[in-house]
């Protein structure tokens, strides 16, 4: 969704409100790990600030990947932020734009051209860098047996596992067992 921002700058109001879904290009960000499952809503306010126009969007989605101890199919929400300077550039949003201007110091700067404000590109990035490196379908999961494969969080099993360093395998057998 494209916002035309022209009344916003050239007028007095201080806020301008966005919101929308991103339903297009949600099938580039799939990949073996992970699918992004529905639309990708955000919504947020624009804010002229000192002289400076500040935007802040809270980004919701959903996405599907498999448990990182388990395996099991989960499905979880993810709430993310997007913030920066809304900076006009007459050039489209582009990963050689965006590193020429980056400046580890500054906040994030968010470009639009001709008082058009096209979030996509944004929202994409944001939700790539806010998945979870690691994903757990519950927090006290227990994952899989490290020696027959069965999901400990649906059955138990017997197998006996030894925890021993082996730097101090030799040591083990200076001790014999009764």
């Amino acid at each position: 969704m494209i916002f035309d921002l022209a009344r916003f700058l050239n007028g007095t109001d201080k806020v301008y409100h966005i919101e929308g879904e991103e339903k297009s290009n949600i099938e580039e960000l799939k990949s073996d790990l992970f699918e992004i499952v529905g639309p990708i809503k955000y919504s947020g306010d624009i804010f002229k600030v000192d002289g400076s126009n500040l935007i802040h969007l809270d980004i919701l989605y959903k996405y599907k990947t498999q448990c990182d101890r388990c395996l099991k199919p989960t499905t979880l929400d993810i709430k993310t932020t997007l913030s920066g300077k809304l900076v006009e550039s007459d050039k489209s949003y582009s990963n050689e734009l965006i590193e020429e201007n980056y400046d580890m110091e500054d906040e994030e700067e968010i470009y639009y051209n001709k008082d058009l404000f096209n979030p996509k590109e944004y929202i994409l990035n944001q939700v790539v860098a806010s998945l979870p490196m690691k994903t757990l379908c519950e927090d006290e999961c227990k994952g899989l047996c490290l020696n027959c494969g069965v999901n400990l969080n649906e059955e138990s099993c017997d197998c006996v596992i030894e925890n021993l360093d082996p730097r101090f395998e030799k040591l083990k057998n200076l001790f014999p067992k009764n």
